[in-house]
């Protein structure tokens, strides 16, 4: 692979960022994303030169592109890197392709922004526009104690004007602040204090004395006053399906369902003020929760909508069929504000509260009435189903259509990739979001992820803020494939399906615990340092407690149950609460950033799709099984909320066999315990410590107040009742 770094006087980057990589997944180094690079000889004035550097082990290198022809101009060496100039070239992305030693290259390396161009992959070199102004970060921070500081500078287009400070616009957190500008050097500066703990993005427009407004425009620069930076290996993820959640305005006379479609498969009325009521209420911080995942809220179509069952009317209640790639689904909104400023709200409030946002992202495909079907009908042809015969989910993974009506977009469509990505990102920076899933991840082509990735690195990031998260859906128990779209280039991490169905086996089915020992194992070995996602279930498979009661109905049939809604303030469902608040405080334990799906904390019912998606229920209307359950989840996210060990420690194995786990998560002399007796019977042993905690030590249980478990030579004594688990640390 030939390692690139790359610059130019006619740069897109933000200025003093250093590459993310060696070719910053892009293939174009510091020219991503609208500014100047620390190393421009004039940051004051753009030029319209185009320079590229890098580094190859070859004797010689040639360049050649959309730029030049495609005729092959040599590179000047100067020691391990070579140069060279492209002279003036009018602003957009050209595909280029190297050639070291005489050979073309013949595949593109992973790290590199592709360029699809004629059915053949090439390097992507996006370029600006020098006759514009353009603004770049030199730095910025934010202080625990709420100071924030950026320094910014704008860069007067080629013979252009300089700054006019006069029309300058500065907002930290959507509210607008002073700035320091110098109009001669176009030094641009913000200083904040007192500030609340909470996000306060910092979005800069500038405008030349010519009235040029800039590039890059609004500059913006994510920023968080919190009393200890945040990782994302410290996460707990929660899934607010937003439509089945909570209805924050039931008494809306002007929500309808659609017309023809069945209850379960239509709209119920749950918006963004449900999220906020239950933000207020304080239920995401009760669980642990420091991100929320949204289902896709961009606009859906309306009417009925055949499924993939080819018998019911869906509506697009789930997101999952956009069609527009801005507008905010109306019907989240409510009788009080849209849609949009009421996500603005519940955005801003999980802010103060230290909690992240996520987007739930459909790039696969759009829906027939998508705006880009109507502006661009070039670029959809027909496409094979898949399911159908020759068209296998698998084999043709990329290319088929979910549903006739949801037209594939294909990102070897350098025009379609590049309108995706900015309505993309515009779409993450107006509502100043943290993380984003990626919903069918296997069914596109690299380039539209590996784009992404490395266009908020340069667009939406800076040196030393926050980092974004990346998380695909890829539905495969294959843990190769997962991977396959991991990388500093790519994804973050993958729903690690392959733990969900050994979790399901342990606490369902009667699996042993070593086999679920060994599915951790694995997946360590295959996963490494990637931010993966165990979790229990989600809104494709069976619920766990369904799989768990052996429900046999679904809502088509009208035969659904869920046994734990009923009882009254009685525990009735031992068996659900016992397994269900085992399988979650194992789940939860885990490294990475695990999910909890809406209506798992208290043993919401339901089969595939749609009976998953049942309607969320809260205090005070739980029953007593409900409301247990709830409890003992709660005491586990509680218990991670409070432990660094159990969110970021590392995980070492004390005991295991058939029906006992034992493990230790340990940070920094820090050392939390889980114990799990999976069985009928009670279970004492004495569990080896490895020196990890001294004999003599009492270890406090989490799951029951006042319960403790001694230390002695020997290790930790324990003593588990059937179907009991234990959450241990010295003190809480």
């Amino acid at each position: 692979m030939l390692l690139l770094t790359l610059l130019a006087c006619n740069p897109l980057e933000p200025k003093g960022r250093a590459p993310t990589s060696p070719d910053t997944g892009t293939g174009t180094g510091t020219t991503d994303t609208g500014t100047l690079p620390s190393t421009d000889p004039n940051p004051e004035e753009r030029s319209c030169a185009v320079q590229l550097t890098l580094e190859s082990p070859g004797s010689t290198v040639e360049i050649a592109g959309s730029f030049n022809g495609w005729t092959p101009q040599p590179m000047e060496a100067a020691g391990s890197s070579w140069t060279v100039d492209l002279g003036a070239l009018a602003p957009g992305a050209y595909a280029y392709k190297l050639i070291v030693d005489g050979a073309w290259e013949s595949e593109i390396p992973v790290d590199v922004e592709s360029h699809w161009l004629d059915g053949i992959e090439n390097r992507n070199l996006r370029v600006g526009d020098c006759g514009l102004p353009t603004l770049g970060l030199d730095e910025a921070w934010a202080t625990p104690e709420g100071e924030v500081y950026a320094k910014i500078q704008f860069s007067r287009a080629a013979g252009g004007a300089s700054l006019d400070a006069s029309r300058l616009v500065v907002t930290a957190g959507g509210q607008p602040v002073e700035a320091r500008a110098d109009e001669a050097s176009g030094v641009i500066e913000v200083e904040l204090s007192g500030l609340s703990p909470g996000k306060h993005s910092l979005r800069v427009q500038a405008w030349d004395q010519d009235g040029l407004g800039s590039e890059r425009d609004p500059l913006f620069v994510p920023l968080w006053v919190e009393a200890e930076p945040f990782s994302w290996e410290e996460g707990l993820m929660y899934f607010v399906f937003t439509d089945r959640f909570r209805d924050g305005d039931y008494e809306d006379p002007a929500f309808s369902p659609v017309e023809g479609v069945a209850e379960c498969a239509n709209y119920t009325g749950g918006d963004f003020q449900g999220v906020i009521d239950a933000l207020e209420e304080g239920w995401f911080e009760a669980l642990g929760v420091n991100t929320i995942w949204l289902s896709p809220l961009t606009e859906n179509p309306e009417g009925g909508w055949l499924g993939l069952d080819g018998v019911n009317l869906f509506s697009g209640y789930h997101g999952y069929w956009p069609t527009d790639p801005l507008q905010v689904e109306e019907r989240f909104g409510d009788a009080g504000a849209s849609a949009s400023d009421r996500l603005h709200e519940l955005i801003a409030l999980a802010h103060t509260k230290g909690i992240r946002v996520m987007f739930d992202l459909t790039l696969n495909h759009v829906h027939q009435d998508h705006l880009y079907t109507r502006e661009h009908p070039e670029w959809f042809g027909e496409g094979c189903v898949c399911g159908t015969e020759g068209c296998g989910w698998d084999e043709a993974a990329r290319t088929c259509w979910f549903v006739d009506y949801l037209p594939d977009l294909d990102y070897r469509n350098h025009e379609l990739t590049e309108r995706v990505l900015a309505d993309t990102l515009e779409l993450l920076s107006t509502y100043d979001v943290d993380a984003v899933r990626v919903d069918a991840a296997k069914h596109m082509d690299h380039v539209i992820m590996r784009s992404l990735g490395s266009r908020l690195q340069a667009e939406l990031s800076h040196p030393g803020g926050p980092e974004w998260y990346l998380v695909g859906e890829t539905f495969s128990y294959d843990r190769d494939l997962l991977m396959d779209y991991v990388g500093d280039h790519e994804l973050d991490g993958q729903f690690d399906f392959p733990m969900m169905s050994a979790v399901r086996q342990a606490f369902i089915h009667g699996g042993s615990l070593r086999d679920l020992e060994a599915s951790v194992a694995a997946g360590q070995a295959a996963y490494g340092e990637a931010l993966m996602s165990p979790f229990l279930g989600n809104h494709d498979v069976d619920r766990f407690a369904s799989e768990l009661s052996g429900q046999a109905g679904d809502c088509w049939s009208g035969t659904t149950v869920d046994p734990m809604a009923g009882g009254g303030s009685e525990v009735t469902e031992w068996d659900i609460v016992n397994r269900m608040s085992m399988a979650l405080a194992f789940t939860l334990t885990q490294p990475g950033v695990p999910l909890l799906y809406y209506g798992d904390e208290i043993g919401l019912h339901g089969k595939g799709d749609p009976d998953n998606r049942r309607r969320m229920n809260f205090p005070p209307y739980l029953s007593g099984n409900q409301a247990e359950l709830l409890e003992r989840v709660q005491r586990v996210g509680a218990a991670r909320a409070d432990s660094r060990a159990l969110r970021m420690g590392e995980r070492v194995q004390l005991w295991v066999d058939d029906t006992l786990l034992v493990y230790a998560r340990v940070l920094d002399g820090e050392v939390a315990i889980v114990a799990l007796n999976r069985s009928d019977s009670p279970r004492e042993v004495t569990v080896p410590l490895q020196e990890l905690v001294e004999a003599g030590v009492v270890l406090q249980d989490r799951k029951v107040d006042g319960r403790s478990f001694p230390t002695e030579a020997g290790g930790l004594v324990l003593s588990l009742g059937g179907w009991d688990w234990a959450l241990l640390r010295e003190s809480w």
